[in-house]
């Protein structure tokens, strides 16, 4: 019987696609239940954060306590942003090095992954899903592979990932043209001729299942930005320079020396946990309490309430409360949160120099410093134009986004020279 299948596999080359369906369709449904946990989070922790300001000081640090906890406990590869670790895991070998896969792709890692940035995001962490998502459908994909490896025909293990990786984008933005651009860019510049099909056809099935299960939406809707003239790129380029000598200080914020120094003074990394926690509720209550979650409604209120501008506090809060929550060692990701800092850039910069188009630099700074931070200005403007449907602002978008990704680039390099 298995002989028999195996040979109907050769002889119907398309059947070897199935497995990729049944891991896209479970990535999109995941996405949508993941999608809900994470925002009945925000919801529950700004509730709290207007009617009882006080109680967020206990709130914050048990939260990232237990999501911490839980990292630590049960899957320490489930913690950061997730795409760190799906880059380490293509860079593995199996089977010679399965067991660390493993121990890095696995649906314990998934679940872990889950419930420490919901953890977090209901004690006003401010992280994404979007990174997490990633790491989600790496980890469906890989297993699902395991399990349909041994009737099918064998296929590489980077496959699985690069697939799962498309699909936790694809579902997590419903933009599966970004899904793809995001693997070719960021995971697979060398591989992904190898894996073409296998990403495509992940990315296609985790979009289309999140838009059948939640219906068809954009992620952002669409923003008013009436005609974008040429003479808008010398702002995006101004806008570019900055959003990339701001992610500059953001970027190191977050990188393996400040997380050392900031460990230096603390015993044990719960203490940790606990002091962040206690640091992003007072950026909550005290600077702007619009720090809470990934951004996404912050983001929506630039665009789509008139009224609604952002000041140096909203700018300040969204870059600290993402760093200090990046140090508490949970769950979380940067990608919502880059859209956010970086719509917050735009909307000041529209403040502070009286640009007539504020819906426009709001795109653009999403765009670029999404760029800078992730070091891939293609993904960044695909992602931002596949969000809100608004090609007219392609060449400002990808402008900014080279731009900001060149400016953080050099300075970087200046950085590491002088150290």
């Amino acid at each position: 019987m298995l002989d028999y299948f195996q040979k109907q596999l050769r002889e119907n080359p398309v059947l070897e696609s199935f497995p990729y369906w049944v891991a896209g369709f479970l990535v999109g449904g995941i996405a949508i239940f993941y999608t809900q946990l994470f925002e009945e989070a925000i919801v529950t922790a700004r509730w709290v954060l207007v009617h009882y300001p006080s109680w967020v000081f206990v709130l914050a640090p048990v939260c990232f306590v237990l999501g911490r906890w839980l990292v630590e406990k049960y899957a320490p590869a489930a913690g950061g942003s997730g795409v760190p670790q799906v880059i380490q895991a293509l860079s593995l070998d199996s089977p010679r090095q399965n067991s660390e896969i493993e121990a890095i792709l696995s649906l314990r890692v998934a679940v872990i992954v889950i419930l420490s940035s919901v953890l977090c995001t209901l004690g006003t962490g401010a992280l994404g899903r979007e990174g997490p998502m990633v790491h989600i459908g790496a980890c469906l994909f890989y297993v699902v592979g395991k399990k349909f490896g041994k009737i099918w025909p064998v296929v590489e293990h980077r496959s699985w990932i690069m697939a799962g990786a498309a699909a936790g984008i694809a579902a997590a933005f419903n933009a599966p043209l970004a899904g793809v651009v995001f693997v070719l860019e960021e995971l697979a510049q060398q591989h992904f001729h190898r894996f073409k099909t296998a990403v495509l056809t992940a990315a296609i099935i985790g979009g289309v299942v999140s838009q059948w299960l939640s219906g068809r939406y954009l992620f952002l809707g669409y923003p008013k930005l009436g005609v974008v003239p040429l003479s808008a790129i010398p702002w995006a380029l101004g806008l570019g320079i900055l959003a990339g000598l701001v992610s500059v200080p953001f970027i190191l914020m977050g990188s393996p020396k400040v997380r050392n120094w900031f460990a230096h003074y603390f015993y044990t990394r719960i203490q940790i946990a606990a002091v962040t926690g206690v640091l992003v509720a007072g950026i909550a209550v005290f600077l702007n309490n619009n720090s809470v979650g990934g951004g996404v409604s912050v983001i929506q209120s630039l665009l789509f309430e008139s009224d609604f501008r952002a000041d140096w506090s909203l700018v300040v809060a969204r870059f600290l409360a993402t760093s200090v929550s990046h140090l508490s060692g949970c769950a979380g990701g940067f990608l919502a949160p880059s859209l956010a800092l970086g719509a917050a850039i735009g909307s000041w910069f529209s403040t502070i120099t009286e640009y007539s188009n504020h819906n426009l630099l709001v795109l653009v700074g999403m765009s670029a410093f999404l760029s800078a931070v992730v070091r891939a200005p293609f993904t960044a403007w695909v992602i931002v134009m596949e969000m809100t449907d608004r090609r007219s602002a392609i060449f400002p978008l990808m402008v900014a986004s080279i731009a900001s990704y060149g400016t953080s680039h050099f300075l970087q390099q200046r950085i590491n020279k002088t150290q």
